[in-house]
């Protein structure tokens, strides 16, 4: 296989964007990715996107809007789900902790999204990717699946019923505290021996 620009040439890369084979003299590293010089001259022909820094700030207090704003979908509405789940996961379960996860979210909105704006601002190509690559996440669950998770949702607002509000119609609203932390620490002891005793060199 020889370059498309020069026929009598050895291939040195593929390019990124086009997909064509290239030489050496052809190939221009952007990003850590090979392209050829004509889609690299047509890719900073194209506008830059005009990101207003204190639009994008404000934005990004709502984890994943400021994202949106810059135009990353998938991270965006990763982020901004992903937070919501989580809010709503750990106020069934500790809810004590929200004071603690909101601003840490927030924070880490605000950080990341300025920082993509910089490397948009400075003409660097920016991956739309989540957290989570989607495409390797099956799209349909099994009955198996459904099911597991369903438990899970279930026993997550049991646990909150029973060492939450129950303990606090009783008048023993600190109770709670020492079993949620008991019960996790329980729990993590447990999945952490139970995950060292299943590696391959422990098995017999």
């Amino acid at each position: 296989m020889s370059c498309t620009y020069h026929a009598d040439r050895e291939v040195r890369g593929i390019c990124a964007s086009c997909g064509r084979p290239i030489c050496a003299e052809c190939k221009v590293e952007l990003n850590g990715q090979p392209f050829c010089k004509n889609c690299l001259a047509a890719r900073m022909q194209q506008p830059a996107r005009d990101i207003n820094g204190f639009v994008r700030f404000v934005l990004s207090i709502a984890p994943g809007v400021g994202h949106l704003y810059m135009g990353l979908f998938n991270r965006g509405m990763q982020f901004f789900m992903g937070t919501l789940i989580g809010g709503m996961v750990l106020g069934m379960v500790f809810p004590s902790l929200l004071g603690l996860y909101i601003p840490a979210a927030i924070f880490f909105s605000v950080f990341d999204a300025r920082e993509i704006h910089l490397r948009l601002s400075q003409g660097l190509e920016v991956e739309d990717r989540g957290f989570v690559d989607i495409r390797a996440v099956p799209i349909q669950w099994s009955q198996r699946q459904l099911g597991i998770a369903l438990i899970v949702l279930g026993a997550l607002a049991l646990w909150r019923v029973l060492t939450i509000d129950l303990l606090q119609m009783l008048g023993l609203y600190h109770v709670h505290r020492f079993i949620n932390g008991l019960t996790l620490g329980a729990l993590a002891l447990g999945s952490g021996v139970w995950l060292l005793l299943r590696q391959p060199g422990n098995r017999r």
